[in-house]
């Protein structure tokens, strides 16, 4: 039983009575009932331990409020909500929420507060655009507060691209490879013409990824019909299969020992991919510094991942939890956060100062802001359902079969999308 399920099944018996809180804090529940501070739950990395240990002594200009944190695994914080959620009790006041799950909170939004009834009005201009939209349900109730965001960038390797003969400066490759297919082409350049016949990709269900996340639409639209089928799918699906056919893809799974070798030893020529990956590959391959560079991602930009904090109903105290949010995710501390935290500020204010414009010597000097401030107040506005995982990922174990098994790709295309259907019929999606 699926975590989307179990919540379903466990709050079914519990019907209207629960359904009649909605809009106001409900003590009993809570788990910071019986004590002088709000509940907070979150995981390791994604809110700043320096304002975290402020809050626990007293959040600045909030007399009296004291929030106490506790750290839940990333992979189990989603499932500990709702089980709280469906027994009504030790439920936290605050609560961190990954991007990509905020959406399967919606058939539950009655748990959560209306943030704009809490005010959340009067600060909507200090945040992006397409992420502040991403916090409401489809029935217009603000579940969601803009916590860090993830924009993306084409990551490439200036030297190997210089060799091969194709352009290599950050804004010349923006122009030279503005699509996907122009992608594509540098890539058969790369293997023939690059020293070592570098592989463009690592695998291609990043590419496939990315450019899911670059349409508005995904799998499920807004009136919870399946669209899988249709023509923003089907191209990023044959964008990838491409890649594959002309052998520009390395068939290697990120996180590996293979991949980091190929990533230290140059055989992979690009990462498309969002800001948080640049820590990760400083350690991954620590030798390849100053031969990175960042420019724009074909075909534009889009955000991966990226969290969101929600006040749940059982908060005793709405509107300092409310107070809370305000405090700890203003354009200031947003800033704090990404000096100390790499939280990319969701707050564009923030982009201007003069913190996050200091050179990094593992991209040649370059200055990741000025590749990702952009791409973060361009990213559309996508639409994601709640039953978006179960839809997707048929997709990704099938292109996974085409690259690793050499599964024929139309026969994956075609049981991807009849799996989706017959799961997402399940869940009462058309």
């Amino acid at each position: 039983m699926s975590r989307r399920r179990f919540l379903g099944a466990c709050l079914g018996g519990a019907g209207a009575g629960l359904l009649g809180l909605t809009g106001c804090g409900s003590a009993e529940g809570s788990a910071s009932a019986g004590t002088d501070h709000l509940s907070l739950w979150y995981w390791k990395g994604s809110l700043s331990d320096k304002l975290l240990a402020t809050a626990r002594r007293g959040v600045p200009g909030v007399p009296g409020l004291k929030v106490r944190g506790s750290q839940i695994p990333d992979g189990d914080i989603d499932s500990k909500v709702r089980t709280s959620l469906a027994a009504r009790a030790y439920v936290p006041d605050v609560t961190v929420v990954n991007n990509d799950n905020l959406a399967t909170f919606f058939p539950d939004e009655n748990e959560f507060l209306d943030l704009r009834e809490l005010g959340a009005q009067s600060v909507r201009d200090q945040y992006l655009e397409w992420k502040w939209k991403a916090c409401f349900t489809p029935t217009g109730r603000m579940i969601g507060f803009p916590l860090d965001a993830g924009p993306t960038a084409l990551y490439y390797r200036r030297d190997l691209f210089r060799e091969a003969g194709l352009a290599h400066e950050p804004a010349d490759v923006a122009e030279e490879i503005p699509t996907w297919e122009k992608f594509i082409a540098a890539g058969r350049t790369l293997r023939a013409k690059g020293p070592g016949k570098p592989y463009l990709v690592s695998n291609i269900g990043n590419v496939f990824q990315q450019v899911l996340l670059q349409s508005p639409k995904q799998f499920v639209d807004a009136d919870n019909r399946f669209i899988g089928d249709q023509e923003h799918i089907r191209r990023a699906w044959d964008l990838s299969v491409d890649i594959l056919r002309q052998g520009l893809s390395a068939r290697i799974t990120d996180g590996t020992p293979d991949f980091n070798a190929a990533m230290s030893g140059g055989r992979i020529a690009t990462m498309t991919t969002a800001v948080w990956a640049i820590n990760g590959l400083k350690d991954t391959a620590p030798k390849t510094s100053g031969s990175w560079r960042l420019t724009t991602m074909p075909d534009g930009p889009a955000n991966y991942g990226g969290s969101y904090m929600t006040l749940t109903r059982y908060c005793r105290d709405p509107e300092a939890g409310f107070a809370f949010l305000k405090w700890l995710l203003s354009p200031a501390n947003q800033l704090e956060s990404y000096q100390e935290m790499a939280l990319f500020p969701t707050t564009p204010a923030a982009y201007a100062d003069p913190a996050m414009h200091k050179p990094d010597p593992f991209f040649g000097g370059q200055q990741p802001i000025d590749v990702f401030g952009p791409a973060a107040e361009k990213a559309p506005v996508v639409y994601f359902s709640p039953y978006e995982e179960s839809a997707n990922t048929p997709f990704f174990q099938e292109l996974t079969n085409v690259e690793m098994l050499g599964k024929n790709p139309d026969r994956a295309w075609r049981d991807a999308v009849n799996t989706a259907e017959t799961t997402l019929s399940r869940v009462g999606v058309s």
